[in-house]
């Protein structure tokens, strides 16, 4: 069985209500990262053995928020050691406006995920 983890950051709980659902209908484990942008602890670890990765955040002003850009910055780290190499990758977003501005926070988590040369 594969091994799911939804990492992502919510800031007024309608993410954190899309996360739950991708849980429930992938049978994945949701990995908060807190209002500083940090993950808990153990967060790392449990991405470093998650098989698939689904990013989450919300769209603030046209992109991701400060907290899930703090941790996407952090997995650089990751990124030096290939990390999450050939693990798959997903997202998703949401926002208040009906524009097309959850189009480039969807390219965000994209562009991160073959940062680290994962399979969308």
């Amino acid at each position: 069985m594969s091994k799911i983890v939804i990492v992502y950051h919510s800031g007024y709980g309608h993410t954190a209500k899309i996360a739950q659902a991708v849980a429930e209908g992938s049978g994945g484990t949701l990995l908060a990262i807190d209002a500083e942008g940090n993950l808990p602890a153990g967060g790392w670890e449990q991405l470093a053995a998650a098989d698939a990765i689904v990013f989450g955040t919300p769209t603030y002003m046209g992109g991701p928020s400060w907290q899930f850009k703090k941790f996407a910055d952090a997995s650089s780290k990751v990124w030096f050691t290939l990390g999450w190499k050939d693990k798959l990758a997903a997202g998703f977003t949401n926002s208040a406006t009906l524009n097309g501005d959850k189009f480039s926070t969807i390219q965000y988590e994209f562009t991160l995920s073959q940062q680290h040369g994962m399979l969308w």
